[in-house]
């Protein structure tokens, strides 16, 4: 006999779906609003002003995903940004011009007819990145048309809200956090745009419900399970109090994090990790500041220029590193020289191939510029330079030449620290010759894991940096790292797992970067390791053969942190 759900309602019904992003959440159903439509032509005397209308909906819808972007860690603030760029989209622009210059379709209709072709087109191309856009297509067309139509998509009063749909865009996700309690969608899957930003967001997320949880009665009690994929609707008094106590833990654990934020991040027998921040604006800096970070690892400086029409001059990197270096103080900050290439092309280099170092390479007045600007910001600040994608320590020699050159034409008196990233396993195997040519190695966990084991850096449970051939990359690098008298950091999402944190200490690793909303959290969890026993858990990871045995190895270490809830960088 099915349990009487909450309240002796309906009974409990459980609908599976796919686990997208982890945590426990109890709350109400509330279902998005739905899409709009408008009947009936616009007359021929009255399409050119329609035709404004929609463009500038268009635009603005742009400019508000820009907006939310700008609050986001780096790499879900890249998804939302490209977004953003596709407002500007000339081929898009057209279908609506001509959907309403030609069929007379009111603003709204034209917008959802372009952009919902656009992405079943995109949908359609056999590559699973690019696919995923087709999802932030549909996002986009939904909140321009609904700017068209004067309709908003504000959640109503609350934050026990569980969002009930069926897609939702990145963006969405963003806006919508202050009142979400949890995502429950039909479609999607783990590996979609919406679903990386709920997981930087410490948002539960189950997708692929199918059409039955669009059902669910608009306010009627469900508790999401994002670690299982499971959506319960009218769950039993007992169910719904025990979803509520672990969302207590996890909140009493989070706030926990954060309180000890002043306290050194030392093992228990006294090894000291520095814990820096991943960002990339003055506002995730300042997060990360509350929450204890000891400078910046990873300063992503692509992000402010992802819809550039041309590379940045020395003034732009100037303008956009002013800001946050001016918040620092006389903590550290690593700068990342651009990273263009592959998922982060602005609008001038769409067709390269290349990506990181190699591009800023074969374009030496792109990467002059950006060197002569973080060289005089290093007159000011503890300013270190890092390389992304480096392949070769000829690479490294080579960009070493031009500040060197770079600083005699300036006249500065001090020459900021070379570091490399690790991010490919060719890279890991000339760990030695690359840490030969620098002050300080970084490993962008990442790239490395993706290409390791031939997986997409977005997708969930598919790339596991614990999987013993990654680790065997991390350990030749800090290896190399250490002989070298150089120290070595870990700036990728592996640095705040749970799974691979004992394992970056049991190998040695000096630094941690991770991002602003994981600062406080991950600093706690140094402080419940013991050194002895990350090291023997990592000697004998490096003996193994699958991720699942690493796991289960880890099992007593990983689940001694508390897998509190990251504190949302929006909130």
């Amino acid at each position: 006999m099915a349990q009487r759900g909450l309240h002796g309602a309906a009974p409990e019904r459980v609908l599976p779906g796919t686990a997208a992003s982890p945590g426990i959440a109890c709350g109400t159903a509330w279902h998005l609003p739905e899409e709009i439509v408008v009947s009936g032509p616009v007359p021929v005397e009255g399409r050119e002003q329609e035709r404004g209308s929609a463009l500038a909906a268009l635009y603005a819808a742009g400019d508000a995903l820009s907006a939310v972007a700008a609050a986001l860690p780096p790499d879900e603030a890249e998804i939302v940004q490209a977004g953003a760029l596709m407002a500007q989209d000339p081929a898009l622009t057209r279908a609506i011009e001509e959907a309403i210059l030609a069929d007379g379709a009111p603003a709204a209709e034209a917008i959802n007819r372009a952009t919902g072709a656009y992405a079943d087109v995109i949908a359609a191309i056999d590559d699973e990145r690019l696919a995923a856009r087709a999802d932030d297509v549909r996002s986009l067309g939904r909140r321009a048309a609904r700017l068209a139509s004067g309709r908003g998509m504000a959640a109503p009063p609350g934050s026990d809200l569980i969002v009930i749909g069926s897609d939702l865009g990145p963006a969405d996700v963003a806006e919508l956090a202050p009142a979400l309690a949890g995502v429950a969608l039909a479609g999607g899957g783990a590996t979609a745009h919406a679903a990386i930003v709920a997981r930087s967001l410490g948002i539960p997320m189950v997708t692929g419900l199918g059409n039955q949880v669009l059902e669910i009665v608009e306010g009627a009690p469900v508790v999401l399970d994002g670690s299982a994929g499971t959506l319960i609707a009218h769950p039993s008094t007992d169910r719904a109090r025990r979803a509520t106590a672990e969302m207590g833990v996890r909140v009493l654990a989070a706030r926990r994090a954060h309180e000890l934020r002043d306290q050194p991040a030392v093992t228990t027998d006294g090894n000291r990790i520095t814990v820096l921040a991943n960002v990339a604006s003055p506002q995730e800096l300042a997060l990360a500041l509350r929450a204890g970070a000891e400078g910046i690892g990873l300063l992503r400086t692509e992000l402010a220029f992802l819809d550039a029409r041309d590379w940045p001059s020395e003034r732009d990197h100037t303008d956009a590193l002013k800001p946050i270096l001016s918040g620092l103080g006389d903590l550290p900050a690593a700068v990342r020289v651009l990273d263009f290439g592959a998922d982060k092309c602005p609008p001038f280099l769409t067709d390269t191939a290349e990506r990181g170092l190699e591009l800023l390479i074969a374009n030496p007045d792109a990467l002059i510029a950006q060197l002569r600007a973080i060289v005089l910001a290093a007159e000011a600040h503890d300013v270190r330079i890092l390389l992304p994608m480096v392949q070769t320590s000829e690479q490294v020699a080579h960009v070493r030449g031009l500040i060197l050159t770079v600083a005699r034409e300036l006249q500065v008196q001090r020459i900021p620290p070379l570091g490399s990233m690790i991010e490919t396993p060719s890279a890991a195997e000339c760990a030695a010759e690359i840490a030969s040519e620098c002050e300080f190695l970084s490993i962008g966990t990442n790239d490395l894991t993706a290409s390791t084991l031939g997986a997409d850096r977005f997708a969930v449970n598919t790339a596991r940096a614990h999987h013993p051939r990654v680790i065997r990359s991390i350990a030749r690098s800090v290896s190399a790292a250490h002989e070298a008298g150089i120290p070595i950091e870990v700036c990728g999402e592996a640095a705040s797992d749970p799974v691979m944190l004992p394992l970056l200490v049991g190998l040695g690793v000096d630094e941690l970067s991770v991002a602003a909303a994981h600062v406080g959290q991950v600093r706690d969890w140094i402080r419940h390791l013991d050194g002895a026993e990350t090291a023997g858990l990592a000697r004998s990871a490096l003996t193994m053969d699958t991720a699942e045995e690493v796991q289960w190895a880890a099992r007593q270490l990983s689940t001694g942190l508390q897998e509190a809830p990251a504190i949302p960088a929006t909130r």
